[in-house]
């Protein structure tokens, strides 16, 4: 693997880099792994800590706050649009049949969010339905 810094130092920088291996194989971890469980169970799950209640999306093992350990529970508060963006082109420059739009998720009362593609008229702050519990997620505004 090698790496192509492009920039001034104390300024905006983008590295470009080469993938010498084809395949990786990558572990989630024990939280993530929860998470993921729950997404094929159509459940958002997340890590509280015991100690001060902090609720995590997604899932963490340990609470950042207090450094003890997380329990795993299911997030049913509200998930709405904390910003979004529009994108017109793939990554490859090319340009989309049809704007996407890409917005991160919060889900009330937790720290964190997900990443998911909306359908609907979007607007910071409506509440979305989860249609599609993957990785981006995808929702509808409600």
């Amino acid at each position: 693997m090698s790496w192509d810094k492009i920039g001034i130092e104390d300024k905006l920088l983008s590295w470009h880099e080469i993938m010498e291996a084809e395949e990786y194989v990558y572990t989630v971890g024990v939280a993530g792994e929860e998470f993921f469980n729950g997404l094929k169970h159509k459940k958002i799950i997340g890590g509280k800590c015991p100690k001060c209640g902090r609720i995590y999306v997604p899932a963490r093992l340990y609470c950042e706050e207090c450094f003890v350990k997380n329990d795993f529970v299911e997030v049913t508060t509200k998930p709405y649009i904390d910003t979004y963006t529009v994108v017109y082109k793939d990554d490859e420059g090319n340009k989309l049949e049809k704007p996407q739009v890409i917005a991160l998720i919060r889900f009330e009362a937790t720290h964190g969010g997900l990443l998911a593609y909306v359908e609907g008229e979007v607007n910071i702050g409506k509440e979305v339905e989860i249609l599609e519990y993957k990785i981006p997620l995808i929702v509808r505004v409600k």
